[in-house]
């Protein structure tokens, strides 16, 4: 028998979603009063609407762009080769998520050690660190990275080191802007990835408010070295293939939006696509809010531990939350400018065992996301148990499935039944990029999440007959995270 790891994609579908909730759902002494620990979704009332999100987004990036200096210098260009896209492009090895995109170096880097009122230039000064004053007393400086055909690009800021009144920032000619970053950047060690854009240009600029001395503009340094680029995969790079359904995908792969089960409507809300860098590449895996009885933490993420065990790729996780087809079958959303955005979490919990990384997020979702309830009622040995999942395959819309538990599925060296759950696909199918999407029981309850595929035939999505479905068990880590989401 052979393995895959897998990912998925999930739809849109904005629906009425009310739970009632009692102070006491979470006491010890309900738990007490069943064989097994379980918990009811909820739903995020905190963070921003999507409105708010949007508004947020053209206002600073139109802001941005209207002090951007006159005179800057020529982009900095780095062409993608055949041999980039090919190591992109290769199918991931078993227990590797899915690649999108590889990290590049450029030179001459943009290295900036001290900012000047005048274009000076020098051996340590860099490109061109000219400063442009503002209405209000401050200054700008704004410098452009191009990848030509790239689907998105994010920076990799290095040794940055900055004044008080000094932020840095990114934006796209489309309209998407993110920061400010500001100090020594967000985990105060000079270093971090700027969040993705969209699109072939990315615009670095930085603001120094006012009142700017020359002091503080001699305070400015950071450095640019290389740039991750998303290419090569997703919605944006469709295959126009006869055999593929929505949005590229295999043809037994099903749209989400399209299916309106209690399952698949609580999962809509909770799950994200997810894209990192970690090394020299790019990857995308999923996974989906999960509810606690944390006093002192929430905003808890599920997902697989062959996608994300460390905490330096964790903490530039880029969260794509509710990517999916405004219609069923309908055209696919388009990356640049989604506006269900976050970034960043901290590893709170991961093991091979179970496959399993419990993330807590830097950042709440967005308004009206639900976290998946859940529960340790062993299910790997109940057979024909259904299952319900949606998750987002090669970094593109949400889909949807359905699996019943085989006990008879013969079992792949490593992924034993009981720490894993064996499904047979009864609906839709999983693909690349769907690991760690959660897995829910009947109830809407978080049992799992996806590994991969084990059979005979894993490099076909479609064929459920020789392939199994694997997922993690959540009944056989939770005595592993019990001190975290439920002390």
């Amino acid at each position: 028998m052979t393995q895959r790891s897998v990912g998925w994609k999930v739809t849109l579908a904005l629906v009425a979603l009310t739970f009632v909730l009692a102070g006491s759902a979470f006491a010890a002494s309900t738990f007490d009063r069943k064989p097994y620990a379980e918990a009811p979704m909820t739903v995020q009332t905190e963070g921003a609407t999507v409105g708010e999100l949007l508004q947020a987004q053209t206002q600073m990036a139109d802001w941005l762009a209207s002090e951007r200096p006159s005179a800057v210098d020529r982009p900095t260009r780095i062409d993608l080769t055949p041999q980039d896209l090919a190591l992109v492009n290769q199918p991931p090895r078993s227990g590797e998520p899915l690649k999108i995109g590889l990290v590049k170096g450029f030179g001459p880097s943009i290295e900036v050690t001290g900012l000047a009122t005048t274009d000076v230039r020098g051996p340590n000064r860099g490109s061109s660190t000219f400063v442009q004053p503002t209405a209000d007393g401050g200054y700008v400086w704004s410098t452009t990275v191009e990848v030509p055909g790239a689907s998105g690009l994010r920076l990799h800021v290095e040794n940055m080191s900055l004044p008080p009144n000094a932020a840095l920032y990114v934006y796209s000619p489309s309209g998407e802007a993110y920061g400010p970053w500001s100090a020594t950047g967000p985990n105060g060690i000079g270093e971090f990835w700027t969040t993705s854009l969209f699109g072939e240009q990315v615009v670095l600029q930085l603001r120094l408010t006012s009142p700017a001395t020359p002091r503080d503009l001699a305070a400015v340094g950071f450095s640019v070295r290389e740039v991750g680029v998303i290419a090569g995969r997703g919605a944006d790079t469709v295959a126009p293939q006869a055999t593929l359904a929505f949005c590229g995908n295999a043809a037994c792969i099903v749209d989400a939006t399209c299916y309106g089960t209690p399952q698949a409507n609580a999962a809509k809300l909770a799950v994200a696509k997810m894209e990192w860098v970690s090394g020299a590449f790019l990857y995308t895996c999923t996974g989906g809010l999960l509810t606690d009885n944390n006093p002192s933490q929430s905003n808890f993420f599920l997902t697989a531990n062959h996608c994300l065990s460390k905490n330096n790729a964790a903490g530039n996780v880029n969260f794509y939350w509710r990517f999916a087809s405004s219609t069923c079958n309908g055209s696919c959303p388009s990356n640049s400018g989604w506006p269900y955005k976050t970034v960043g979490s901290t590893i709170s919990a991961t093991n091979r065992t179970g496959d399993f990384t419990l993330l807590h997020l830097n950042a709440n979702p967005p308004a009206g996301s639900v976290f998946l309830g859940w529960t340790n009622a062993p299910i790997a040995n109940t057979n024909g148990a259904a299952l319900f999942r949606v998750s987002n395959p090669d970094f593109g819309p949400q889909v949807y499935s359905e699996h019943t538990v085989d006990t008879t599925a013969p079992q792949c060296q490593g992924w034993p039944r009981g720490e894993r759950i064996y499904s047979r696909d009864t609906l839709g199918a999983t693909d690349g990029g769907s690991s760690g999407s959660p897995v829910l029981n009947a109830s809407s309850q978080v049992v799992g999440q996806l590994s991969g595929g084990c059979g005979t035939n894993v490099n076909n999505v479609c064929d459920a007959v020789h392939n199994a479905t694997v997922d993690g068990a959540f009944a056989n880590y939770y005595s592993r995270i019990q001190a975290i989401i439920n002390p």
